[in-house]
Order: structure tokens, then sequence, then C-alpha cells
């Protein structure tokens, strides 16, 4: 092997393990905006107000947020 094959093998595993973590955090983070976005249509619903839901389902409004939140832990 060369020094730019080993320097390509490594640079993939840092990816790989890039890609897990972000998967981790988007698990997690889907987990507390699912939790969340139920809670805010069940109390809507409750309330007798009508639930701003913009077209889409708890799970899709969840998956949506937590993607968006996993993004900006890079930042820092």
């Amino acid at each position: 092997m060369t020094v730019h094959q080993k320097e390509r093998q490594a640079a993939r595993g840092q990816s790989r393990t890039d890609r897990i973590e972000y998967w981790l955090l988007v698990a997690i983070a889907f987990v507390v905006c699912f939790a969340m976005a139920g809670t805010s249509r069940g109390l809507a619903a409750l309330r007798g107000k009508p639930v701003d839901s913009h077209g889409q389902s708890v799970f899709a409004e969840a998956r949506a947020s937590a993607h968006a939140t996993a993004g900006y832990v890079f930042i820092a």
C-alpha cells in the first residue's frame, strides 16, 4: 500500500465515523422532537384550537426537526 492509499483509507474511516455520529444525533433528536410535536398537537387539540400541521404528519415534522437540529451540532 502506498502512503496515498493509506490516507484515503483513513479518510473513509473518518467519514464513516462522522456518518454514524450524525445518525446517532438525528435518532436522539428525533425522539425529543417526536415527543414535543405530539405534545404540542395534543395540547392544541385539547384546548380546541386548530392544529397547524402545514400538511405534515407528526412523524414527518419530527424527522425534519431532528435533521435541522443535528446540523447545528457540527457548527460549534
